[in-house]
């Protein structure tokens, strides 16, 4: 039966494809049927696996023994190892194999599936417990089977999990998947922000739909709209495939954008890519922007196990000035808080602020760690004999803030030798920052208004919450206010101006802006070409 349903959020694009849902410990389960022919190899696979499995349990155990651990965990990892042993466990899986042609990853997961919910209606609570004991073994064989075959993806899958972390984002679009959807999130949470930056179609907040589907189960998203057909009908897959193609042609009529200059009445406007990775370079490139507006240098030290050096950050930074060929980057210096970091006691020490958004991140964070702020500035600085770069701070409420960073880059700049004039530039994303805008423009090069976060901040309101999400609205008369106030401030300090984040890439704001005389927007790579199109028309309607 077809089931309907809305999200909270949505990066633009229609997909139609199968379900394929992440497991309790967020493994990316291959899902495909295969040909008679495979169930032996497929067995066997499985297998090796369990054995592999059990072998490595095995040394876990004679670890922990050797180092006098072993009494506690040893009935658990024996309990694990007994698991592996069930033959309920291999009878179920073998027979997905042959009954239903599942290759032996989905299998597997169904299998256990079964299991859990069989312990779930258990009155015993003990025994009830022991679901996650059968979670944790099937993960160690989906480990020794995703070492043996690597995971394998139809372009028709749609991952659908609780929530998705920017790193799961890019992961995804990496494998090329058709897009994703997550029960978690609102329509800024800085999953959806990477999804709409390397164009990948997916919804956040859809609740409903995790309840509902089940691995294999058609699936229509309309990220335009922001919703979702569970098992839609034959005439609704008809009708939405009409709709797809109408929005292939529309995007290929936009390629003749890439390379024309957006011209307004008075002067021209250049349109920028909001960047998090090396990857969205080449997506970058091929929209034709003008250049990158804010590079979040955040990404790195996320996925880095350890916290990237000097040189770790150089690299990383040259390969996005080289890849931008003389085209400028703003690089925004670490703008990121204790909650977001893998590492962060070695960042933050024993600091631990309940209210991570109004605690030690950005700024703060740097000068409050100034070695740092030292070296993150001395690998970007690095760059400077490779293109035009400048450098970007966030989270600022003082013009003190400024003077201190400023005073470190030049100190590095001092140190590298560099006589080369590199712009410091200040984020505009906190409601203060707009209400001292004529003292932050006397000691800043350029400004840059970040207005997801000014939403946020000004609104009060957590934009990666959907339970508040109807709240972020960025119509709301104060927006409009703090922006013009801000962008009047930089024009009589004469200093340029740039709005980045998702307002840059509403058309609903573009006459806004022009009318501002705002210098650049800068925005997903995606968005870029409907937003040059849409200041051509307004140009043309002169």
């Amino acid at each position: 039966m077809s089931v309907q349903g809305t999200a909270a959020a949505g990066s633009g694009g229609i997909i139609i494809g199968v379900v394929q849902k992440l497991d309790a410990k967020q493994h990316i389960i291959p899902e495909y049927h295969i040909e008679d022919s495979q169930h032996t190899s497929e067995v066997q696979r499985f297998e090796a696996a369990v054995a592999q499995a059990r072998l490595a349990l095995e040394q876990e155990l004679d670890a922990l023994s050797q180092h006098g651990h072993g009494n506690n965990l040893r009935p658990i990892l024996e309990a694990h190892d007994l698991m592996l042993a069930d033959p309920e466990l291999h009878s179920g899986t073998v027979q997905c194999i042959h009954e239903e042609n599942m290759n032996v990853e989905w299998a597997l997961k169904r299998c256990l599936a079964s299991f859990t919910q069989a312990f779930a209606h258990m009155d015993d609570a003990y025994l009830q417990s022991r679901q996650a004991d059968i979670m944790q073994v099937g993960s160690r064989i989906l480990n020794q089977l995703s070492a043996v075959k690597p995971t394998i993806f139809q372009t028709t899958s749609i991952i659908i999990s609780p929530d998705f972390s920017p790193a799961d984002v890019v992961g995804l679009w990496r494998e090329g998947v058709a897009g994703f959807v997550t029960a978690q999130g609102g329509k800024d949470s800085h999953a959806m922000i990477v999804a709409r930056g390397v164009g990948l179609t997916g919804l956040a907040g859809a609740q409903a739909l995790w309840a509902q589907a089940k691995d294999g189960d058609r699936l229509i998203v309309d990220a335009e709209r922001h919703t979702w057909i569970l098992n839609p009908t034959p005439e609704q897959e008809q009708d939405y495939q009409a709709a797809v193609e109408a929005l292939q042609k529309e995007q290929k009529a936009l390629q003749d954008f890439v390379k024309q200059t957006p011209i307004t009445q008075a002067f021209n406007m250049s349109l920028f890519a909001n960047v998090e990775f090396v990857e969205e370079v080449v997506l970058a490139n091929q929209y034709g922007v003008d250049g990158i507006g804010l590079f979040r240098t955040e990404f790195l030290f996320m996925q880095s196990e350890t916290l990237p050096d000097e040189d770790v950050q150089y690299a990383y930074y040259q390969g996005i000035v080289q890849g931008m060929r003389g085209k400028p980057v703003t690089f925004r210096l670490l703008d990121v808080g204790a909650d977001k970091l893998a590492h962060a006691r070695t960042i933050f020490g024993d600091y631990d602020g309940e209210n991570p958004a109004l605690g030690l991140r950005g700024v703060r964070m740097l000068l409050h760690k100034p070695e740092l702020l030292k070296t993150q500035l001395r690998a970007i600085l690095r760059c400077a004999h490779e293109g035009d770069i400048s450098v970007l701070v966030p989270m600022v409420v003082s013009a003190a803030e400024m003077v201190a960073v400023r005073k470190v880059m030049l100190e590095v700049q001092h140190a590298l030798k560099l006589d080369k004039s590199i712009d410091l530039g200040c984020m505009i994303e906190v409601p203060a920052a707009a209400l001292i805008a004529h003292d932050l423009a006397k000691v800043s090069d350029f400004f840059s208004i970040g207005s997801n976060d000014l939403v946020q901040y000004t609104l009060a309101v957590d934009r990666a919450d959907e339970h508040v999400d109807y709240l972020y609205d960025a119509s709301h008369p104060a927006i409009y206010n703090l922006i013009q106030m801000a962008a009047k401030a930089a024009q009589q300090h004469n200093i340029p101006v740039t709005v980045c984040g998702e307002l840059a890439a509403s058309k609903a704001w573009t006459q806004a802006f022009v009318d501002m005389k705002i210098n650049a927007l800068s925005m997903a790579s995606s968005s870029v070409l409907m937003i040059r199109k849409h200041l051509s028309d307004l140009h043309n309607k002169l």
